[in-house]
């Protein structure tokens, strides 16, 4: 048996479903999805469904659900999806972690709370004023091991409060481990945000 092809698989408007696992040859069609966590009653009512690839291959497909027996469900792909539709999967969570500068006039390290994350950018609140186009350093925390990455500042988002700035950034520089990675965290966080 060769890697395991887990995909992440969400309705269409990419809201998360649950994890399931190619059960069939990689490039057969219909596929068989194995669906973790007693979840496949939920995955074959969607009729519907994105399949998003969690990992290195980096595929996703639109695909009709087909039939469910126990675990699995067969799915026929209709469209591939492209890196965009990845990126635009945004999670809201809030935990709070630290940036420090990169291209700002500014010292030190800075707290922030996380108010969503994607596979793109990190939307944040912080204390600290920050430029439109200003690149810090963060560090992104919900995953086992913290990563350190590159973020530029796109817009300032209205906070509501005086004395905190939100703001939305993009990640820059990613490598294909940190991408991957960032990913994953997304995915993990919108299961849990699911249940």
């Amino acid at each position: 048996m060769g890697m395991i092809h887990r995909y992440l698989i969400s309705d269409a408007e990419h809201n998360p479903i649950a994890q399931g696992e190619l059960d069939s040859a990689p490039g057969s069609e219909p596929m068989h999805l194995n669906i973790l966590n007693g979840l496949a009653e939920q995955v074959a009512q969607a009729e519907d469904i994105c399949m998003i690839g969690i990992g290195d291959e980096d595929i996703g497909f639109r695909v009709r659900v087909g039939y469910r027996y126990g675990d699995c469900v067969v799915v026929a792909p209709y469209a591939r999806l492209d890196a965009s539709e990845r990126r635009n999967l945004r999670v809201p969570t809030g935990f709070e972690s630290f940036f420090y500068p990169v291209s700002g006039e500014w010292n030190g390290q800075r707290r922030f709370t996380c108010k969503d994350l994607s596979c793109g950018g990190i939307a944040f609140r912080t204390t600290q004023t920050l430029e439109v186009g200003e690149v810090i350093e963060v560090v992104i925390a919900p995953m086992k091991h913290p990563l350190l990455v590159h973020t530029q500042i796109l817009r300032p988002l209205s906070s509501g409060r005086e004395t905190e700035h939100v703001y939305a950034s993009k990640f820059v520089d990613l490598c294909d481990d940190e991408d991957a990675a960032i990913q994953k965290a997304v995915f993990s966080i919108q299961l849990q945000n699911n249940r």
